[in-house]
């Protein structure tokens, strides 16, 4: 998809679409062309995307919509253990935690996540 920026004020990107619809993204001093790119395909207007119907729709077709089930929905831990594998965050969040506040800042946060969420 084809795009041109005709102009940035403080920080946001006029993004304009070969039909002629523009939309607004705001831009990061450290932001990549590859993560510019993605960022404008997430908001270019559904009707200048190209794709695929799968198999199992076809015009006329007539569905009820509805949320995809939760992501722990299936999911045999406990629910306190769920929460606290929410609450501790990604390993990433984690060590940059730790890095950034120290191992003993994070053993007392750990140790209020098991407060918070005790064992049943």
């Amino acid at each position: 998809m084809q795009y041109t920026i005709p102009e940035i004020n403080n920080g946001v990107a006029k993004v304009q679409f070969s039909d002629g619809s523009y939309t607004f993204v705001e831009l990061k001093s450290d932001m990549t062309e590859d993560e510019l790119d993605d960022l404008v395909h997430h908001a270019t207007p559904p009707h200048l995307k190209t794709g695929e119907a799968p198999s199992f729709l076809s015009a006329g077709a007539s569905r009820t919509a509805a949320p995809i089930n939760d992501a722990s929905a299936g999911d045999t831990r406990p629910q306190w253990m769920i929460d606290r594998v929410v609450a501790y965050g990604t390993a990433e969040a984690q060590l940059e935690y730790i890095t950034e506040s120290g191992l003993a800042a994070w053993q007392a946060k750990v140790a209020q996540i098991k407060a918070d969420n005790p064992k049943e």
